[in-house]
């Protein structure tokens, strides 16, 4: 199983520690009958290109490696991925492509797509005007544009679709569009999580206090925690308790994440450890 994304190019990806984690998930694969059903498990990890097209021409790599290919995390090219594993047959596992995957007959989406769970919690709260704003790298570009896309197509109006840096006045420019759009409500965030070490949204949410939009009138919600489970109960996030300004700002921030009641991260790392399934040096929340 070939494991796929921008590992060697994005560096909180690259925390993700895909290795240790794809080793972890085949080593307890092989050892139960009743899953692997009498097959022998490997993973590979295949680095994914951050630009684009480099990552399309990346995939016509992948079957010499793989016979079945989890990823890729570039939504852009979830199409030519989806074409080339119908063609050589194989399975593709991703949890990143925004469409519904129709025509892409190998195609296996392992989670609900988190733009339907996005409709679905604005559809609650009644909030119909959307702004998306994103990190400026390939990844989180294409990521914007198929939201947008995917909302409009689920009815919702999205007036405002931009870019933004990790310089102040890029950050202001984008929000000031915000405010110039008529009946904006909420502002979709696709870029890393500040609690994870995302730059782009610290300097956003920080201008965003600094400009008067973290009163309610505006909602933030992160994109990147629709994807997976990020810790919240009784978990401390260093960068709030560090950072004033970000701390008051995050009173306008609405996470929407997938919930993990049995075991949370934290503890699900530290069961592995003790169990010698992954290396006793990794600290969660360095991962």
């Amino acid at each position: 199983v070939g494991v796929m994304g921008p590992w060697t190019c994005d560096p909180l990806l690259a925390r993700a520690l895909p290795e240790v984690a794809s080793r972890l998930a085949v080593t307890r694969l092989n050892r139960d009958p009743t899953l692997n059903e009498g097959y022998w498990w490997d993973a590979v990890v295949l680095a994914e290109a951050c630009h684009t097209p480099q990552g399309v021409t990346g995939l016509l790599n992948a079957e010499r490696y793989a016979t079945a290919l989890v990823g890729p995390l570039n939504p852009a090219t979830c199409g030519a991925a989806g074409l080339l594993t119908a063609a050589w047959n194989k399975p593709l596992v991703s949890w990143a492509c925004l469409g519904d995957g129709e025509g892409l007959d190998t195609l296996v989406t392992p989670m609900p797509e988190p733009a339907g769970v996005l409709h679905s919690v604005l559809r609650f709260f009644r909030w119909a005007h959307v702004a998306v704003l994103s990190a400026p790298q390939d990844l989180w570009r294409e990521v914007g544009q198929g939201l947008a896309q995917e909302l409009r197509a689920r009815g919702l109006p999205v007036t405002v679709v931009t870019t933004v840096g990790t310089e102040e006045e890029e950050a202001r420019e984008a929000l000031r569009r915000v405010q110039r759009a008529d009946g904006v409500r909420v502002v979709v965030m696709c870029m890393h999580s500040v609690l994870l070490g995302g730059e782009e949204q610290r300097l956003l949410l920080e201008k965003a206090e600094d400009m008067g939009m973290t009163d309610g009138t505006y909602v933030f919600i992160p994109y990147d925690a629709l994807t997976f489970p990020l810790p919240y109960h009784r978990v401390p996030y260093p960068v709030l308790a560090n950072n004033t300004k970000l701390r008051l700002a995050y009173d306008a921030v609405l996470t929407v994440t997938i919930d993990s009641p049995e075991v949370t991260f934290q503890e699900a790392l530290q069961q592995a450890k003790e169990a010698y399934e992954i290396p006793a040096y990794i600290d969660p929340a360095q991962v």
